[in-house]
């Protein structure tokens, strides 16, 4: 792992060659001396969105989390990924055969590859409340990278700098891109509930009102 204050690169293990977290896909780093076996599955309790899709948005307080969540937990959204040769500086040399033949007769050509993914910190725990933004330290390097859960995305995409947050993120490419990907994500862990796109949509109508074009194609992207 590389790391630094706006985020991270983390490589994948040998078994997950080619099969990075998703685009937009939603990741945690524990602190030091923490262990996904030594915690419970996170709970998260985060006030629900207004129940009028209609209404005005409306800023929502820190999420709390659950105790058995530590301090120091980072949040981050994975927004690039990359297989390439794991020997710095040589380039990976096409061989004409598909994988099952290449693995069949080179095997030993997939253990001089890696796939690494690139993240951005959206948020931190801090006095177990759910904190948006930059944290206070970068991840540690060899530190573990784990999914998060679903209460912790719906957490996550109710603070209220979140939809922001991801369109005025300039290291991650296409922030367009990357703000529809990870609000579809958010989408799907509340079990399909529309009333989160158009709440989403009415903060985007507000962040965007002096950008039409780039509204309208954002909105087309967050179509169920």
């Amino acid at each position: 792992m590389a790391a630094n204050t706006a985020g991270f690169a983390a490589q994948c293990p040998a078994g997950r060659l080619h099969t990075p977290p998703d685009f937009g896909s939603f990741v945690r780093v524990l602190p030091p001396g923490t262990s996904m076996s030594a915690m419970q599955t996170t709970s998260v309790t985060a006030d629900p969105i207004d129940l009028d899709p209609f209404a005005d948005p409306i800023a929502l307080p820190p999420a709390i989390l659950a105790a058995d969540s530590p301090n120091g937990t980072l949040y981050a959204l994975v927004y690039a990924a990359a297989t390439n040769s794991a020997e710095p500086g040589r380039r990976p040399a096409a061989y004409g055969l598909d994988e099952n033949q290449l693995r069949a007769e080179q095997p030993q050509i997939f253990d001089l590859l890696a796939t690494e993914f690139s993240a951005m910190y959206i948020g931190f725990v801090d006095q177990k409340m759910l904190r948006s933004g930059t944290p206070p330290r970068p991840a540690r390097l060899h530190a573990m990278v784990y999914p998060c859960t679903e209460p912790e995305i719906v957490a996550l995409t109710e603070m209220p700098d979140f939809v922001r947050l991801t369109l005025n993120a300039a290291s991650a490419g296409d922030s367009d891109m990357l703000c529809a990907a990870c609000l579809r994500n958010a989408y799907l862990a509340r079990n399909l509930d529309f009333r989160y796109l158009v709440h989403a949509g009415k903060q985007l109508a507000n962040l965007l009102r002096d950008e039409p074009e780039r509204l309208a194609a954002l909105l087309r992207r967050l179509e169920p």
